[in-house]
């Protein structure tokens, strides 16, 4: 049972990931968020294809399974317990739920872009990044309205956030570069539409649902 748990969890972490979220909350809806928008099945293209409430639902139940992995192996089970056969870090869970999310099995491994995931990983691993990564986030979405620069730059932040706390986490620091080269490989095609000036742009705070 030692080793079968974490190697269980190894596997579910990647699955539950893979969960397509948005795909299938808008199916309920009649729509194929992959046919509008950004073609994303993540919160944002929710967002603007189904509505801001259901943009939210989408962020918070991506933001959940990535992250409650974390609270399980960190939290509950305590992965350096001796217990365990293997001792497999948090955020290797973490990552596994992202890789799902980017590259379900549900979806012939076409999936979002990851942020949601990410921010939950990093809000139930080390919530002071979290923190930071979402001001910036919020800022730089403000300012530029291009959720795809927002993303980059939120994601990035953290990378600097992380020495400027002094933290000493060679597995947090390995994963922030890690899901930061992620997330922009899978960006790419946003600041190819970027350079074009067709990227879509969004409103934080408008009143349209």
């Amino acid at each position: 049972m030692g080793t079968f748990i974490p190697i269980l969890m190894m596997i579910l972490s990647y699955l539950v990931g893979s969960i397509p979220v948005g795909y299938l909350i808008g199916k309920t809806k009649g729509i194929d968020i992959r046919s509008y928008g950004s073609h994303n099945i993540g919160a944002t293209n929710a967002s603007r294809t189904l509505g801001k409430g259901y943009g939210l639902i989408v962020f918070l139940l991506d933001f959940i399974k990535a992250g409650i992995f974390v609270i399980i192996s960190k939290y509950i089970f305590n992965y350096q317990d001796n217990f365990f056969t293997i001792h497999i870090h948090p955020l290797i869970y973490g990552a596994l739920a992202i890789l799902g999310h980017l590259f379900p099995v549900f979806l012939k491994f076409k999936g979002g872009k990851g942020i949601s995931c990410f921010t939950g990983v990093i809000t139930c691993y080390f919530w002071p990044l979290a923190v930071v990564g979402s001001i910036i986030f919020v800022l730089v979405a403000i300012f530029t309205k291009y959720i795809s620069v927002a993303s980059t730059f939120g994601t990035l932040s953290l990378i600097i956030a992380y020495f400027i706390m002094q933290k000493n986490d060679i597995y947090l620091l390995i994963f922030l570069i890690f899901t930061f080269i992620l997330i922009v490989i899978k960006h790419i095609p946003n600041y190819k539409r970027l350079i074009k000036n067709e990227e879509n742009k969004i409103k934080l705070f408008d009143k349209k649902s």
